[in-house]
């Protein structure tokens, strides 16, 4: 199966826009479709109401109708993501040069989410408290939005597990640690997970390779180095049971885990930003250190534990002020909410986030790696 997918546009005559398809559910691991679709002309697309749909704006404006909500239209923009569940009759009216991404259940069976969601970044940038970021994730090497996780109602896969659906942008590799080639780059090995990476901005050199079986922590053998740009989906498909599938003992928690995934990024005088499906979703924070494999707890070590159930309360909260917010903001009447506990939950949660990443630049200009000049593009401001 290609690990590297390279968009192919088609423009039917008379449509007003064109559709990349990238994922097939029939072949891929997720069981999922993922299109791209870029808008050459003002027009309107509508989403299959017999089956599930993400759909995130990552450039342009337009406005989404739904049939059956007289709040309807919602002005949508870029970082505004949706999830339309099956059954509903929408469509999305947008004007040229809007770019859309979407990912579908192949059936109604396939999306457990009943309900209409609505959310903007600019929310979810706010979704800090104490010390800890809860939806917006912003370490040494990337900044990840965590739009829709394993507990909001979305889709499944075809395991039958939820999926999740992060937007990561990773960051220029100045700094890093070496791998054995003396190359800076930036590890990942997502444990126990099938994953895309569908990338639309690109800036600099960048290129992705994967290992080749067997995995070894030293002297790993490597696939060719492959070039991404703005057109590119890198496709990380080894399924659980597969012949690929590897897994070793852990001392610490006397079970087997599972290798699956194991890639490096490198990328020079820029970043990469793109979305991504894992399946299953994460319940927890990534562990992931520079010049370290990542990985996540596995499901069945976190779900169900007093540690997930104090995680789910806390996010909840946030959850609502996301939601309301966005919604509100969609409908042009933001300024009415301005006071309300949600407004004010949003601008503590913004500033719990500034000072988290305020602290986070002075850590790494105190390890004088020059990786603070990195973050400092990306950083919130401390006001609006």
């Amino acid at each position: 199966m290609e690990k590297l997918v390279k968009n192919n546009w088609n423009r039917e005559s008379g449509m007003p826009f064109a559709i990349a398809r990238i994922l097939n559910h029939k072949i891929h691991p997720e069981g999922l479709n993922t299109d791209r679709i870029r808008f050459f002309e003002t027009g309107t697309f509508a989403p299959e109401c017999n089956a599930g749909h993400i759909i995130s704006v990552h450039k342009g404006s337009g406005m989404l109708h739904v049939a059956s909500d007289n709040r309807s239209p919602f002005r949508l923009e870029a970082g505004i993501h949706l999830y339309i569940p099956p059954g509903l009759e929408s469509a999305i009216g947008a004007e040229a040069g809007t770019e859309l991404v979407k990912v579908s259940s192949a059936s109604a069976s396939q999306a457990r989410g009943k309900k209409l969601l609505l959310r903007d970044e600019t929310f979810i940038a706010a979704c800090a408290s104490g010390s800890q970021s809860l939806r917006w994730a912003f370490t040494p090497q990337y900044l990840s939005r965590r739009i829709f996780l394993h507990h909001d109602p979305v889709l499944l896969s075809k395991s039958g597990f939820p999926v999740s659906w992060y937007r990561t942008t990773m960051f220029d590799v100045a700094g890093l640690p070496q791998n054995e080639e003396g190359e800076p780059v930036f590890k990942m090995s997502y444990n126990s997970r099938t994953e895309c990476n569908i990338c639309y901005d690109v800036k600099g050199t960048a290129r992705v390779r994967m290992s080749r079986h067997p995995y070894t922590p030293e002297k790993q053998t490597w696939g060719p180095w492959l070039p991404l740009d703005g057109d590119s989906t890198y496709h990380l498909n080894e399924a659980a049971g597969s012949p690929e599938e590897e897994c070793y003992f852990d001392e610490a928690t006397q079970a087997q885990q599972f290798y699956r995934n194991k890639h490096e990024v490198y990328i020079a005088d820029g970043h990469v930003t793109l979305f991504c499906v894992f399946d299953p979703a994460p319940t927890g924070v990534e562990n992931h250190r520079p010049g370290e494999y990542s990985d996540y707890e596995p499901l069945s070590q976190v779900l169900g534990t007093k540690s997930y159930e104090t995680h789910q309360r806390e996010i909840a909260k946030f959850d609502e002020m996301v939601d309301t917010l966005s919604l509100a903001k969609s409908m042009g009447v933001l300024n009415t909410l301005h006071g309300t506990p949600a407004w004010d939950l949003y601008r503590r949660g913004r500033e719990t986030q500034v000072g988290i990443e305020s602290e986070l630049a002075k850590a790494l200009a105190a390890e004088g790696n020059g990786r603070e000049e990195v973050l400092a593009h990306w950083m919130q401001a401390a006001t609006d």
